[in-house]
């Protein structure tokens, strides 16, 4: 089985490292906003959407800051669960956007991440693509609401759960990493194990 997955929000904790930057960088802007819940419940996918407009150049300013990607730390069970994937026989290749307003620093610093926390071995499995509907795989872990691109995939679309895609009723989710093999389980049943 080929198994696509995404980096941010899915392997990484992007909100957390997102927070502590602008709280460091913004602070006024930052209580004023009742940050910690704008951007743990926010409701659109793009961080930028959730802010009012006189607000987002701040918040794009934190993005493209060199180190953010780098930073960012992994999910609870998010290695253990790719390790394993490995170890069962799976093809697995993370599957991730850079950002389009810092898109040579946010390369750089996913491979430097990919690298310090997988190792080597891991750097040939990164496939970073404005457009996931052009990869091909049986499918794609991937917490954004809505996939497009300039093809209609072949691969399924599993959600990872967070609190801008609660509304997604029409896809299987994964809520935590300990839940990967039941998933795909269900979702191949004659996967061989």
């Amino acid at each position: 089985m080929f198994i696509l997955i995404d980096m941010d929000n899915t392997i990484v904790d992007w909100d957390e490292e997102f927070l502590r930057r602008f709280n460091e960088s913004f602070a006024d802007l930052a209580s004023n906003l009742a940050i910690e819940e704008l951007v743990r419940n926010r409701k659109h996918f793009e961080i930028e959407d959730n802010f009012p407009e006189y607000v987002r150049p701040a918040v794009l300013q934190v993005i493209a800051q060199p180190g953010f990607y780098r930073s960012l730390r992994p999910l609870p069970d998010a290695i253990e669960a790719l390790q394993e994937m490995l170890a069962e026989g799976f093809d697995v290749r993370l599957v991730t956007a850079p950002h389009p307003c810092c898109p040579g620093v946010c390369c750089r610093d996913k491979f430097a991440w990919l690298k310090e926390y997988l190792g080597d071995e891991w750097l040939h499995r990164m496939i970073l693509t404005r457009d996931k509907t052009l990869i091909l795989g049986d499918v794609l872990i991937d917490d954004k609401p809505k996939i497009t691109g300039c093809c209609i995939p072949i691969w399924k679309h599993i959600i990872f759960e967070r609190a801008y895609n609660v509304d997604v009723q029409d896809r299987t989710r994964i809520r935590a990493w300990k839940e990967w093999k039941k998933i795909l389980r269900e979702e191949n049943e004659t996967l061989r194990w």
